[in-house]
Parts: structure tokens; sequence; C-alpha cells
């Protein structure tokens, strides 16, 4: 188990990826096995840590996979102040709650302490579990393009229809996309609909993670 950043390749990939102006925003998916079976990952020293050596540098999104978020974010709020919080992004997880009222109360709750938030459903949930009242208080929209829970996955063959209905029903809404994305595929998911993309496997399973976004980022200029 990682116990310290500062000792990972993949924490000198990122510092590098974040210092060369190519990464727009930093991604970290938090899991706990309420909610992912058999997953712990990203613990809160670890996220402090990261936060600590790039906060202010690059804008965050944490993707809370885990029942009673807010929990964890309390914790945060010991590191992430004031208005340095509008740099952050928290994402919940429609699966975590058993109704959509009840996330509209943590969507507010986490806006109330100056985040950024989104509103993220798996792969396999029915889109109609995102409504009205919980796109309209995000700030975008998550769509997972294979089940949560385990990097590596290929882009699932339904995701891009899944994209392109979200759109159609809310035409003025934000959506990431997130999972089994790379060169051969990431230029469908944008014409589906998506305006926001989290890359995970590709870029740092890559030889040289920097040439593997730069590659990306050029393919969705054409």
């Amino acid at each position: 188990m990682l116990d310290n950043l500062e000792e990972s390749r993949a924490f000198s990939e990122i510092v590098r990826m974040v210092k060369s102006g190519w990464l727009h925003s930093l991604h970290i998916d938090v899991m706990r096995p309420d909610l992912i079976p058999g997953r712990t990952r990203f613990r809160i020293d670890l996220i402090r840590q990261l936060y600590e050596r790039l906060g202010g540098e690059i804008p965050f999104r944490v993707h809370l996979m885990m029942k009673e978020p807010l929990r964890l974010l309390e914790e945060m709020n010991t590191f992430v102040c004031g208005r340095l919080r509008r740099e952050v992004s928290v994402i919940l997880q429609r699966e975590a709650y058993t109704s959509e009222d009840e996330m509209v109360v943590d969507l507010r709750a986490v806006k109330e302490m100056g985040y950024g938030v989104g509103a993220s459903l798996d792969l396999p949930s029915p889109l109609e579990l995102l409504g009205e009242a919980s796109v309209s208080r995000a700030d975008f929209v998550l769509l997972m393009t294979v089940p949560m829970g385990k990097g590596g996955q290929d882009y699932a063959p339904q995701a891009n229809s899944r994209i392109a209905e979200f759109s159609r029903r809310f035409p003025n809404v934000s959506i990431w996309v997130d999972g089994g994305l790379k060169e051969d595929n990431i230029l469908a998911a944008r014409d589906a609909g998506a305006n926001g993309f989290v890359v995970g496997s590709f870029i740092t399973d890559s030889r040289d993670p920097l040439k593997a976004l730069k590659r990306l980022t050029e393919i969705l200029k054409t």
C-alpha cells in the first residue's frame, strides 16, 4: 500500500504533466468498501499529500465512490480552506443514495462548503436515476463508461448511446465521461455529447504518460 506519494513513479509523472501545462485538472478516485466491495483507494492522508503538493497549481476533482461522503469531506475541510475550495470539485455517486432527494441534500451541502460539485452515475444504472432535481444542482455530470471500481477496463459498447441520450435530456449540462477512454474512442464520446474526459490507464500505463496526454489532446482538436 502506498504511504508516501513522493516515493512513487506515478506521482513524479503527475507532477511532470501538471508542470507541462497540458493537464487541465487532476482527478482522484476515492473508493470505500461500503459502495465498492473490497476496495479502499486513496486514503485521506494521501489526498492531503497530493493537495499540499499541487493544490493551487491545478484544479482538483475528487470522485467520492462511497456512502456518507460528507464524512470524508469534513476531513478534507481541514486542509482545503476558504476560497481555495473553488478550485476543487467534489463528485458524488448516485448509487450511494437510496433516493435522488437524499443526493440533493448532499449536493447542496457541498456547494455551501464552497466546493464545485458533480453528480456521477455508474454504467449499469438507468439514466433516469439522475433527474432534474440533482442535475440542476450540479456543475457537471460524470457518466461512467465502464462499471466503477476497477481501472483498465474497456470502453463499454453502450456508452455512446447513453451519453447521447443524456445529452438530449439535458442539452445545457456539461457531461464528463470516465472509463476506458483512449485514442480510438475519445472522439466518438465527444461527438455523442461529452465535453470533459477523465483518462486513467491509457495515460498512466504508457511508457511516456505526457506523450500520451498530448496525443489525446491533439486528437480532440480535430
